[in-house]
């Protein structure tokens, strides 16, 4: 039985050796009442309404044959989530095959409902790429008169509305925060919830926007990558490199990315739209084999039909990488993606490495503040490196009409930056322009505020 925490509020006991489990002539429900019953009489300031119920039947229901093959990769990701979304001080553990009881030390019933139900919804979007929030329900423990236990049912639909109308138009699914009740916070990754206070809104979670992309060749924008946002950016530019909790937080940025990335894809590919989509995974990410092995866990989530349309984009490879090393992680990758890709913030790059690696295309990344001769410099020397060891190069950060000249003059294949489009939180419909269209739509932005296009 795969529990979080050995002991929660008033030492819950979680081990389930003395407490009841599902069986063949029993109900969840029952089971579940039976369970909350027990928790409730062990701790004294436990209240009904602090013991939830969720459950993967409908995920297994949609998922259908595959859930055989998946079912434990899917336990994976469902106990990751609930690591990020509860406290350290709130319990959980796997209940039978398919449920999860949660323990809550301190949020209130309707808050721990919505939490409860919000996992869900994620868990919904990440592996069926839709969220039906007239399905998704969590079941609570509740008193009832005679003192027994009975069962309340709450669907996300409902306490969403009841959130929008909450007493004197507040939102009573958002209490303000407490250490049980902070959605997407866990012990490792509070760092994100203490984001500098110098005009930036503290985040629960890195946020991840979507960047157009040019394909110099075919005049077109059908390619977008993922990138952060700039406070996001600016907070993980903040931190020490050297410390270790800039690793985890890029870690969480990079399966926060994948994660987005993919259940967006999913959606819009229900809905007919395609688009070619690059993922940036960092260096650190699957260097460390724990870390590793969690994000090739989640990528085996991401469905068939869209690994032709994503390719992955290493960023933050160290000077000297061994070609061991780096064609270890490329034939990791492989199998996810139609292609993997390096991304380069200065100029020195084992090009002849990438190449018999595995890369396809090589990026340079460009630093806005550098003063444009430098930049075109850059480029200028940058992109027929790449295309000398049968890679393509592409550009990202290009700004200024100059430097979308110099870039293509160069032999980049691709370009990105404010000259093409903003980052938007979603990606848009394939659009075909000349360059002149490319300048033409910059300066209307510029000038009126325009969105892209």
């Amino acid at each position: 039985m795969v529990s979080h925490h050995p002991s929660g509020p008033d030492c819950v006991p979680l081990e389930q050796d003395d407490g009841p489990t599902p069986s063949s002539t029993q109900s969840i429900d029952e089971s579940f009442k039976e369970r909350a019953r027990q928790i409730l009489s062990h701790g004294q300031t436990i209240t009904a309404g602090s013991v939830h119920l969720i459950g993967l039947d409908e995920i297994r229901k949609e998922l259908g044959d595959r859930w055989e093959s998946v079912n434990e990769r899917v336990h994976v990701y469902t106990e990751r989530m609930l690591k990020k979304v509860l406290s350290p001080r709130d319990v959980w553990f796997r209940y039978g095959e398919n449920h999860y009881i949660i323990v809550f030390a301190q949020a209130d019933r309707r808050s721990a409902q919505l939490t409860c139900s919000k996992v869900m919804e994620s868990l919904h979007q990440a592996l069926l790429g839709h969220a039906d929030t007239r399905r998704i329900t969590v079941k609570t423990a509740v008193v009832d008169v005679g003192g027994g236990v009975a069962l309340d049912t709450a669907r996300l639909a409902d306490l969403l509305k009841d959130a929008v109308h909450g007493p004197e138009g507040t939102a009573a699914a958002s209490p303000p925060p407490t250490d049980a009740a902070v959605p997407a916070v866990e012990a490792r990754r509070t760092h994100w919830t203490e984001m500098p206070a110098d005009n930036v809104t503290p985040q629960l979670r890195p946020k991840v926007l979507f960047r157009p992309v040019f394909d110099v060749k075919h005049k077109v924008v059908s390619t977008y990558c993922c990138r952060t946002d700039a406070d996001t950016a600016r907070y993980l530019n903040c931190m020490d490199a050297f410390d270790p909790e800039r690793e985890e937080a890029v870690f969480d940025l990079d399966m926060e990315t994948l994660s987005l990335a993919v259940s967006t894809y999913n959606e819009l590919y229900a809905n007919k739209f395609r688009y070619a989509q690059t993922i940036p995974v960092h260096f650190g990410t699957l260097a460390s084999s724990r870390r590793r092995r969690e994000y090739i866990q989640a990528c085996r989530m991401i469905p068939r039909v869209l690994m032709p349309f994503l390719a992955f984009e290493l960023d933050g490879l160290p000077t000297g990488v061994p070609y061991g090393r780096l064609a270890e992680i490329v034939a990791m990758l492989r199998p996810f993606a139609r292609a993997a890709m390096v991304i380069l913030h200065d100029d020195a790059g084992d090009l002849s490495v990438y190449a018999t690696a595995g890369v396809k295309g090589v990026g340079l990344r460009l630093d806005g503040r550098e003063d444009e001769p430098h930049i075109l410099e850059r480029v200028q020397t940058f992109c027929p490196g790449p295309r000398k060891f049968g890679m393509f190069a592409y550009v990202d950060g290009v700004r200024t009409p100059v430097e979308l000249e110099a870039a293509e003059a160069a032999g980049a294949a691709y370009l990105s930056g404010p000259i093409v489009g903003e980052d938007s939180e979603v990606p848009e419909h394939m659009k075909r322009c000349t360059e002149r269209q490319l300048l033409q739509r910059s300066r209307r932005r510029r000038h009126h505020g325009a969105p892209w296009g």
